[in-house]
């Protein structure tokens, strides 16, 4: 089950929109303040466990004045037989639906309404049909990895250690134990663990192949080193912010998706990227293709190379005019020239072109075949 569609009324920025997504991938992007982050939170705000109440209202809404909460609906389409099974469990109106929008428009667990083919459908156990869709995850702040971790903080579930412990995760390791035994099973165990995120790292980093992570254990510490062609031993936090981010960015969405199925989590993230060089965010862009065909993703940015051009019709240009957020969703018409006169991207800015390019300037205006022939002639003397 995916995401299809999302009418939004009085959120923030935002006085009425309906946003389409693709069932992968939909790139927001658009220049600072148009209201890309508040789309997101509009969504991660649909779930019952997030707080929804009137500080989230429009302020140039009537909902506003009338001191209402926002209105959220989210289409839901892409049903398989087994979404389809645990629906039919909920209710018997789910039997031949293909899509149906459920809307929240306060709080409670109450205010939420299910709607099948726009009309209102009684559901006994609203809380139950809110267990079966997927889960919306929102990457805003990512918690980058560090030089090392002692053992108390990785068994006792400690905050601030998530992308450690799910770097060991991805490592094949479930009982953080054994690598902290003094014992040739522990020792053998941090070298495959490691062999693995190498592995993994190495198949998504393209701009240093040789990389490779190495677990290190001394008594109840675990030091994560970095190495490659150019350095003997380095440190998460003595690399570049563009490659400890990246590091710790795939590291936690892998980990979060790793044993997920199929659709099970629709995964919003705000700016990914935005530290790494061009090249980086190409690798990027494959690492999200990547993950994209297990789980849908909604992402921002700024940056024309977090776009995929062989997909221009999952862009969504996002622009603020004194209507609030608008979206255009055909931004990629006439060789992407809203996207470009939005961002304020010119021929000019680009500081390097191909050896065998060429820039022709053409004088504007029309000319009659008479005032061709006498340019040329002018030309040629």
């Amino acid at each position: 089950m995916t995401i299809s569609n999302v009418f939004i009324r009085a959120f923030k920025s935002i006085l009425e929109l309906t946003v389409p997504f693709d069932p992968k991938i939909t790139v927001l992007i658009g220049p600072n303040e148009s209201g890309k982050t508040n789309l997101l939170k509009s969504l991660v705000s649909f779930d019952p466990d997030t707080p929804f109440d009137t500080l989230l209202t429009c302020q140039y809404s009537d909902y506003y004045y009338q001191k209402k909460c926002p209105e959220i609906a989210i289409e839901f389409s892409n049903i398989s037989k087994e979404n389809r099974a645990r629906l039919v469990q909920i209710s018997e109106a789910f039997k031949n639906v293909e899509s149906f929008f459920i809307k929240k428009i306060g709080p409670e667990i109450s205010d939420y309404t299910l709607l099948i083919a726009d009309k209102e459908t009684p559901i006994a156990d609203m809380g139950k049909l809110l267990q079966c869709l997927p889960k919306i995850v929102y990457f805003d702040e990512i918690p980058l990895i560090k030089n090392r971790v002692d053992y108390y903080s990785l068994v006792d579930g400690r905050p601030g250690y998530n992308t450690e412990r799910n770097l060991l995760k991805i490592g094949g390791l479930d009982d953080f134990d054994i690598i902290f035994e003094d014992s040739t099973r522990g020792r053998r165990t941090s070298e495959e663990a490691g062999r693995m995120i190498t592995e993994q790292i190495r198949r998504v980093w393209s701009q240093e192949p040789t990389i490779e992570i190495k677990l290190n254990v001394n008594g109840k510490a675990l030091y994560i080193d970095i190495t490659d062609d150019t350095t003997v031993f380095d440190t998460p936090e003595s690399r570049s912010l563009g490659f400890r981010w990246y590091l710790s960015f795939y590291i936690n969405l892998l980990a979060q998706s790793y044993e997920a199925k199929t659709n099970e989590y629709v995964f919003l993230i705000d700016e990914p990227g935005i530290h790494l060089h061009p090249s980086g965010q190409k690798d990027l862009v494959k690492v999200l293709e990547n993950l994209a065909s297990k789980n849908q993703l909604i992402f921002t940015t700024h940056s024309p190379f977090m776009i995929n051009r062989e997909f221009p019709q999952r862009v969504r240009l996002v622009t603020k005019t004194k209507e609030g957020t608008r979206i255009d969703n055909e931004c990629y018409r006439h060789n992407w020239k809203p996207l470009r006169k939005s961002i304020g991207l010119m021929i000019g800015d680009l500081l390097f072109f191909s050896d065998s390019g060429m820039i022709l300037e053409v004088p504007k205006g029309k000319f009659s075949l008479k005032d061709k022939i006498r340019f040329w002639n002018k030309e040629k003397e």
